[in-house]
């Protein structure tokens, strides 16, 4: 795995936590369990490890939970995750990630996700929207489509931080339209609501970002949807999906549970157990759909599977959009992959 630097991947997409006693065996249930989030309060992860918090104290799956800082940001909090130690059943730790963290492993000098723990559970995720202006005078996805090949240098798209999950999908749409993803401009912004704001002040032709939160303006007409990333449209979006408008892309961001490096196999059952009461939850079904992210369920080997599938194409799509200074490959799977 190459290493490479830190691109400030991990605004709003990573939560780090640990848990006190365990109860029996293969109970999943533990006797107190902090929650670390390294991202900003009121993020939309940070939102999840709080509203996690609240579930678990509440289903009586632990005893009580603690949301804090990590203290470090991106990368630097899992290099420190993944010393931890301890067992499981008395002092475990849980560390919720997403994809800019495991894009900020493939741009940084330090561990991947894959290197830096161990993965137990990918919980949700969330579909993005292509969207314009209600003035733009790109009117549908075939409008947009047209303008990149036309010129991919002239349309300036806006979303989440540069090698973000809304840059990473950026490249693949462009891809998929035979463009050379190296000329696209893509314009990144700390949080959503600066891209929104650049999107109204004409600094960007089109936004890429979270259909969940960008919802409500579209509901009240003050974005146009042209297309969603999801694998079947989305209620209250009157947009076609990506696949159907033949770009094979199905994406979203997700959230997902890793533990620390040296974690035995009993104490990853123990963790796993766990992350299946999370998803069996009624109240966390709740959540997820309050918020329009979708359940996306994998644990224990088939999540490591993915992650390593994942891990590979997020590679790539980096690579092609230069913004790594090599790559130990030149397969491209966004085309055809799904996520």
């Amino acid at each position: 795995m190459h290493r490479r630097r830190f691109l400030a991947l991990a605004l709003g997409v990573m939560v780090a936590g640990g848990c006190g006693d365990m109860g029996a065996p293969g109970t999943g249930r533990a006797g107190r369990l902090t929650i670390v989030a390294p991202v900003a309060r009121g993020r939309r992860w940070d939102h999840a490890a709080r509203a996690l918090a609240a579930i678990l104290t509440g289903e009586g799956m632990v005893g009580a939970v603690e949301v804090s800082s990590a203290g470090a940001p991106g990368m630097a909090a899992l290099t420190a995750f993944a010393a931890l130690r301890g067992p499981f059943a008395r002092e475990g730790r849980v560390f919720l990630a997403g994809m800019p963290m495991l894009a900020g492993g493939e741009t940084a000098d330090a561990d991947s996700v894959l290197a830096a723990s161990t993965p137990l559970a990918r919980l949700a995720g969330d579909w993005a929207v292509l969207a314009v202006s209600p003035n733009s005078l790109l009117r549908t996805f075939e409008d947009f489509a047209a303008a990149l090949r036309r010129d991919p240098a002239k349309l300036v798209v806006g979303g989440g931080v540069a090698g973000g999950s809304d840059h990473v999908l950026y490249g693949m749409i462009g891809k998929c339209l035979g463009v050379d993803v190296r000329l696209l401009d893509y314009a990144g912004y700390p949080t959503e609501s600066e891209a929104v704001e650049a999107l109204d002040e004409g600094r960007v032709a089109a936004l890429l970002g979270s259909a969940g939160s960008l919802l409500p303006r579209i509901a009240t007409g003050r974005l146009l949807p042209l297309a969603v990333s999801s694998g079947e449209r989305i209620d209250g979006i009157d947009a076609p999906t990506l696949l159907e408008r033949e770009v094979r892309v199905e994406y979203a961001d997700w959230c997902g549970v890793l533990g620390p490096r040296a974690m035995t196999p009993e104490d990853r059952d123990e963790a796993v157990a766990l992350c299946d009461r999370i998803d069996a939850s009624s109240r966390w079904q709740a959540v997820c759909a309050a918020n329009g992210w979708h359940r996306a369920y994998l644990s224990g080997d088939d999540f490591r599977q993915w992650l390593v599938t994942e891990t590979h194409r997020t590679r790539a799509v980096l690579n092609e959009l230069g913004l790594l200074s090599a790559s130990d490959t030149n397969c491209w799977g966004g085309c055809a992959g799904r996520h």
